[in-house]
């Protein structure tokens, strides 16, 4: 995801929908109090309604009892009467469940009757006739009293029942929303992760301003560039050669590499002879391409470029292998004091290592040098931390010393036409 705006649009997007799960899970929480609320309501009318019931059926026994006050107790009965109706009533606001309302309704029920014998039995007991308001209280009374009681009992456990069920019910959308969240933002960070990208050279040149180049991007053909060196003469030389890259990829090392695998690499040293041998006995600059390949297989090497230095006082790739067609004009000359590894390599006369990290391709810049002077640089990108071997670094030099045996050695004097290697006159 390169594209700021459609990153930007993933994180809005992922907010959206983090802040609409959270909003309807807070939702559901309010809903699932209210129901637990109502819920412990509920039950403590019912409870309390059951009690009641209970001191009615006290109160109207009274009536009956020696030595008691039939109005005191006719007033109690009343009271009860009231409570019991107004409990009903508020359990029937509270009730959800058809179970509860049709189980309330048969309470109801019950209790008009309940409350039509309670007359009968005042009646009997007014006119002393002990005997039949007895019989209407201990038998009519309590089956009246019993059943509305198992009633209240049954729209308790039925209300308990579907409001647990739609606690349940609830939770489990809750679970699914709070997945699909997880969802979104495991998706959001997968998007948004930085992908992998194209492996890049490390030989990108720094402009006059300091400014980054184009890069090049190394590639399977053999090699690429110019049909023959073309060894233009320049001013004396400051420097060698350098691997570029960014500057924040850079790394000068004055020794061999600190790090080291457990396997150290060992170039093939009968491959390095025959290399050295072809590159003194090569006639033709068209053989140059097979045998840079021949070198790069030897170093483990994705790419090599033969640096060497112009009239303008900058190095200038002559020819390459590993990359496009295109890639060694794209890279342009280097200024011999640009601040990057090849300038510093040609600047030192010195060997340049360039360290990879994090599995990126590491680099080395070895000097091209004639008796006098450096003429070149040769500039090898390297893989699986090959950079930091000795025997690499030693291949690598001694390459560099056939390839410098074919550059131009004098500098031209001034006013006079530059001369060509030996290898470019053979070839006209």
């Amino acid at each position: 995801m390169a594209r700021r705006w459609v990153r930007l649009v993933i994180v809005l997007i992922t907010l959206t929908t983090l802040g609409f799960t959270a909003n309807r899970i807070r939702l559901t929480e309010r809903v699932l109090n209210d129901e637990h609320n109502v819920e412990r309501v509920f039950t403590d009318l019912s409870w309390a309604l059951t009690l009641t019931l209970a001191d009615l059926r006290a109160a109207e026994q009274a009536y009956v009892a020696a030595g008691q006050d039939r109005v005191y107790w006719t007033t109690k009965v009343n009271s009860h009467l009231d409570t019991v109706s107004d409990s009903l009533a508020n359990l029937r606001r509270l009730a959800t469940a058809p179970g509860s309302l049709e189980a309330l309704d048969e309470a109801e029920g019950a209790i008009a009757d309940l409350q039509g014998m309670d007359q009968r039995a005042r009646e009997h007991a007014s006119l002393e006739q002990p005997l039949l308001a007895s019989d209407l209280i201990f038998t009519d009374g309590l089956e009246l009293a019993s059943r509305a009681a198992a009633n209240i009992e049954l729209a308790r456990a039925t209300e308990r029942t579907t409001r647990n069920e739609t606690v349940r019910t609830a939770r489990s959308a809750q679970t699914t929303m709070l997945a699909v969240a997880a969802g979104v933002g495991v998706l959001m960070l997968l998007l948004l992760a930085p992908m992998p990208r194209e492996k890049t050279t490390a030989f990108a040149s720094l402009d006059e301003s300091g400014g980054e180049t184009e890069r090049a991007t190394p590639s399977n053909d053999d090699a690429t560039g110019l049909t023959r060196l073309d060894l233009a003469s320049g001013k004396r030389a400051r420097g060698a050669a350098a691997v570029a890259g960014t500057t924040r990829d850079r790394q000068a090392l004055k020794g061999t590499a600190a790090r080291k695998d457990s396997a150290e690499p060992k170039p093939d040293l009968r491959t390095a002879a025959d290399l050295c041998t072809d590159l003194s006995a090569m006639a033709a600059t068209e053989e140059l391409p097979a045998l840079l390949a021949r070198a790069a297989d030897l170093m483990n090497a994705s790419g090599l470029i033969v640096w060497v230095l112009d009239a303008s006082d900058a190095l200038r790739p002559a020819i390459g292998h590993g990359y496009p067609p295109k890639a060694l004009a794209h890279i342009g000359a280097i200024p011999s004091d640009s601040s990057n590894a090849t300038a510093a390599a040609y600047r030192d006369v010195r060997m340049q290592v360039v360290i990879g990290s994090d599995g990126a391709s590491g680099a080395l810049a070895t000097p091209l040098r004639s008796a006098n002077r450096c003429v070149g640089v040769l500039s090898a990108e390297l893989r699986d931390g090959w950079e930091s071997s000795d025997d690499v670094q030693a291949s690598a030099a001694i390459v560099a010393a056939q390839l410098a045996t074919m550059l131009q050695t004098d500098p031209p004097a001034e006013g006079e036409a530059p001369a060509e290697a030996p290898l470019a006159e053979a070839h006209g």
